[in-house]
């Protein structure tokens, strides 16, 4: 019985989130950054930025791992430091001077290596951090490279069969970046692409690939997460551990100079939740399997108009579309107007699982690795695609709709 009681005891002492300890940073700005620490050796430091949303607290038992390896960690309150709201794009609204004069007091504090490690839009952050500092500093080898989740280095929101503009500053880090892409998120299929823009300015790309995990597992409760993001999430210290190791073998490169604007960045319009008229590219096709096997194509509906839809079941606002879509296709004939659904890179029994949880009805074609996607432009799910009876992309939406509004079906009628 007493051996139960401390066995018991151990795992809840085990399960604990463990708090790093407040550090108020003092900036030459009269700024202050508040900062989660974690101390460790004091000789390789691990700065942790947050996304444009913040970062929450999911970070807390990695972050004590690390320091059983031999890691310091920062975590920067950056919002609550600048008293900024939580939103996408706040991450545009930090101070990059303060944040290179925190490496400066890093570097004040004996540090020896500093790896940036952030998630989405975080990346950029990181990037201007890093490109500032050693414009400053040209002979210093502090900074060592950058871990990034799915970093976001789009510049504003690429157009429906348009092809993304990325970054500034994606085009001038020369430090090695390893990257994890979790096999259920938006970057998993531009992985290819991703790294080619970092490898401009010399960076060496790391690209960790995570079959059957969903995007921000890192920063999610177990129960939460598949047994593949569990997995993942509890191994987390050791993979940043190995991906240090492994960018200590690169030999830096000089950085590149420019006249361009880095901090330069596109700004978003509010788009109505209407159909838009398309302006993007022609003539893509479609060859994908169905979940028998078989294979479809765009001329298998040579005739009707057609309704392609790209989705995935962990993307919340393609569950919440699909409802109105099932709903929108029993207002037609299907022989003169078909809704097509193409589901981008899951496994079929996940698919089948979705199919019955739903009560789905339209069809399905897999995407199964992103060539589809890459082809026809689709950056964000879910993407809609509206087909006039010649095969010419007529309307498009990005994001979700009520597909059953009276001015969906109105515009539908108009290609009939």
């Amino acid at each position: 019985m007493k051996r139960n009681f401390y066995g018991w005891l151990f795992i809840l002492f085990t399960s604990l989130v463990f708090a790093g300890q407040d550090l108020d940073i003092e900036l030459t700005s009269g700024n202050t950054i508040s900062v989660d620490a974690y101390p460790s050796d004091g000789n390789t430091l691990l700065v942790y930025l947050p996304t444009g949303r913040g970062f929450g607290k999911g970070y807390q038992t990695t972050a004590k791992e690390l320091t059983t390896k031999g890691y310091d960690v920062w975590a920067l309150d950056l919002h609550d430091s600048y008293m900024i709201p939580k939103y996408k794009s706040s991450i545009n609204r930090f101070n990059i001077d303060d944040l290179v004069n925190i490496i400066a007091i890093a570097k004040e504090k004996s540090f020896k290596s500093i790896y940036f490690l952030t998630t989405g839009r975080g990346a950029q952050l990181a990037l201007k951090i890093a490109y500032q500092w050693q414009l400053k500093h040209p002979n210093s080898t502090l900074l060592k490279g950058h871990i990034f989740h799915s970093p976001h280095l789009i510049d504003g929101k690429p157009g429906l069969g348009s092809t993304a503009k990325y970054i500034n500053i994606a085009k001038f880090s020369n430090l090695p970046i390893y990257i994890l892409l979790p096999q259920f998120g938006t970057k998993f299929m531009r992985s290819k692409e991703i790294g080619t823009q970092l490898k401009n300015g010399g960076s060496a790309v790391f690209m960790h690939r995570l079959t059957g995990v969903g995007y921000g597992f890192h920063m999610k409760k177990s129960r939460d997460l598949s047994k593949f993001g569990i997995k993942a999430k509890n191994h987390l210290a050791s993979t940043y551990h190995q991906a240090i190791q492994l960018m200590k073998t690169i030999q830096v490169p000089k950085i590149m100079h420019t006249n361009a604007d880095i901090n330069a960045i596109t700004k978003t319009t509010f788009v109505e939740p209407v159909l838009q008229v398309y302006r993007g590219k022609q003539g893509m096709s479609l060859n994908l399997k169905t979940l028998d096997g078989e294979v479809a194509s765009l001329g298998h509906y040579k005739g009707q108009v057609l309704l392609i839809n790209f989705w995935a079941s962990w993307c919340n606002p393609c569950i919440k579309e699909i409802p109105s879509l099932m709903r929108l296709q029993q207002k037609f004939n299907e022989k003169d107007f078909k809704i097509i659904t193409i589901n981008v890179g899951e496994p079929r029994d996940k698919i089948v699982k979705f199919i019955k949880k739903l009560k789905l009805t339209l069809p399905i074609l897999l995407d199964e690795n992103g060539k589809a996607v890459k082809e026809w432009g689709v950056y964000a799910y879910p993407s809609n695609f509206l087909i006039d009876r010649e095969g010419v992309i007529r309307y498009g939406f990005r994001g979700a709709l009520e597909w059953d509004d009276q001015s969906v079906i109105n515009t539908i009628k108009t290609l009939l």
